[in-house]
């Protein structure tokens, strides 16, 4: 009988679970605000007609969202699959890719779940560090040092997570060609790319890339969980076949909810997130420069989340755990991004209650100090 396969816990997770109701001040999402149903019809124009059929499924995907996906990526029809969220297209990449022995290059710091579940097929990390001193930059000169001929994959997020520093294309592609002499592909979690005060297409295109994303973080609209894979043909089939284990069909109502969110208003919802995002970014910075004795960091492109180095003599976790039971700030430990000495600070909620935040943050460190 073959053992039974470990499944790890997310500690990310876990964290989050436990501690956000605890929280007034929460600074660990990492998502835009929801949209209400009438938001989401102002900006749409859409609403599902009374004869729309709940019983409605369908495995390939909801032909309106592919279609959408295909103007958005320029793509065919044959390239995407659509999930059930970006957990489940990251999920059916690493499955489709990785074997036991299996070498894989992750990011440093980076998303846990981004590496604990190849590890949990049976895959080998390889460590990518992507430095402070760098600006956090993804480097294709450091890959070449760590990839090997047994890597199987290369994975990285764009934005990254947690920094929100950009990867231009340009980048991905050295990246994906340093892979290709390897054998070996690239996946780029896309989640926040759309966040990017930058405009930047999408890293689809090289014959080694495949794409994961969601409109989960920015567009307002995660209770949908509506995610897709964009990938040449043949890993597409594969995922495909291996989505049909698991999901079978992702929510047919989600997915066409979604085709006319990405149809009609992704440029609206985008601008509804950066409005906000702007500001806040803006208080933020005003702060962390006002508090060098706490902190130094790298300015994010896009999205809303940082990375701050502190100088504090504590652990991350000691640091988190504090400014929760003294001022019910909730932000995340660096450790489990893989990197201690940092905190990830999210800046996605009101800005009046921002900046509340920030003066709650503030009293912490000081009773901390």
């Amino acid at each position: 009988m073959l053992p039974c396969m470990q499944i790890p816990r997310i500690d990310f997770f876990e964290w989050l679970l436990q501690n956000a109701s605890k929280a007034t001040y929460n600074l660990a999402f990492s998502n835009a605000p929801g949209l209400t149903l009438e938001d989401y019809q102002q900006y749409c124009g859409f609403s599902l007609p009374k004869e729309f059929d709940l019983g409605m499924n369908m495995q390939s995907g909801a032909s309106e969202l592919i279609e959408s996906l295909c103007e958005m990526y320029g793509c065919a029809p044959e390239n995407v699959v659509t999930t059930t969220g970006a957990s489940e297209a990251n999920f059916l990449v690493f499955s489709s890719f990785l074997e036991r022995s299996d070498d894989f290059v992750i990011e440093k710091p980076g998303y846990q779940p981004m590496w604990l579940t190849p590890e949990m097929l049976g895959a080998r990390r390889i460590c990518w560090p992507r430095v402070f001193q760098d600006k956090f930059r993804a480097d294709a000169t450091s890959l070449q040092d760590i990839i090997t001929q047994k890597t199987k994959l290369v994975v990285l997020t764009n934005l990254h997570n947690p920094s929100g520093v950009l990867t231009d294309k340009n980048i991905v592609r050295k990246i994906a060609s340093v892979a290709e002499d390897h054998h070996a592909s690239v996946l780029v979690d896309e989640i926040f790319l759309d966040g990017s005060f930058t405009s930047q297409s999408s890293s689809f295109g090289p014959s080694n890339v495949i794409v994961t994303s969601s409109p989960t973080k920015i567009y307002g609209i995660g209770g949908l969980h509506t995610g897709w894979i964009i990938a040449p043909k043949e890993v597409a089939v594969r995922c495909q076949n291996l989505k049909a284990h698991i999901t079978g069909a992702s929510s047919y109502i989600s997915e066409i909810l979604t085709a006319h969110v990405l149809k009609n208003s992704r440029e609206g919802l985008i601008e509804r997130f950066h409005k906000r995002s702007k500001t806040n970014l803006e208080s933020l910075r005003k702060w962390l420069d006002s508090h060098s004795e706490w902190f130094e960091w790298v300015r994010p492109d896009g999205g809303i989340i940082c990375f701050p180095r502190f100088f504090t003599k504590c652990s991350s976790m000691e640091i988190c755990k504090h400014l929760l039971e003294t001022q019910n700030v909730l932000v995340n430990p660096g450790i489990l991004f893989g990197w201690e000495g940092f905190i990830r600070i999210s800046y996605g909620c009101a800005p009046s209650l921002f900046q509340d935040a920030l003066d709650a943050l503030e009293r912490g460190l000081r009773s901390l100090k």
